[in-house]
């Protein structure tokens, strides 16, 4: 497979993303703290997409999965921690919302690990690196 030809799990995972994106955007519609988690999930899109900013887009997911799992954890779990019980799980939801939401969370892991055992992707990616990387050696 030529590494420059885009792959079908980069077009699966960007029209999950868009579809999360649009379903989170029309919530926000209703309620705007949503559209920040939409603008999130559109930009994993663009950048699947496109096949850049691969290390942000994996620090993204990775942000958000460690987010939400502290979030149900502490939930879950926290009852020695008294009254900051509640901070930690407020501030981990503010930053699993800020990174793409509960949407974010379900196409994560399945793309992390495409990313990290598959090989369409990661040629995706690398097929797109910057010029810095792309630039041979006179």
């Amino acid at each position: 497979m030529d590494a420059s030809a885009q792959p079908g799990m980069a077009r699966l995972f960007a029209a999950l993303f868009v579809m999360a994106a649009l379903a989170t955007g029309y919530v926000g519609l209703s309620a705007l703290g949503f559209l920040i988690p939409a603008a999130c999930l559109l930009l994993g899109g663009v950048l699947l997409w496109f096949g850049r900013g691969r290390s942000t887009l994996t620090g993204i997911l990775m942000l958000n999965l460690l987010s939400g799992l502290l979030m149900v954890l502490v939930i879950g779990l926290g009852d020695g921690l008294g009254r900051h019980k509640l901070d930690i799980s407020g501030v981990a939801m503010l930053v699993n919302v800020a990174t793409g939401g509960p949407l974010m969370g379900l196409i994560a892991l399945p793309l992390i690990a495409a990313l990290r055992f598959g090989t369409s992707l990661p040629a995706w990616f690398g097929s797109h690196g910057s010029r810095s990387q792309r630039r041979q050696p006179s």
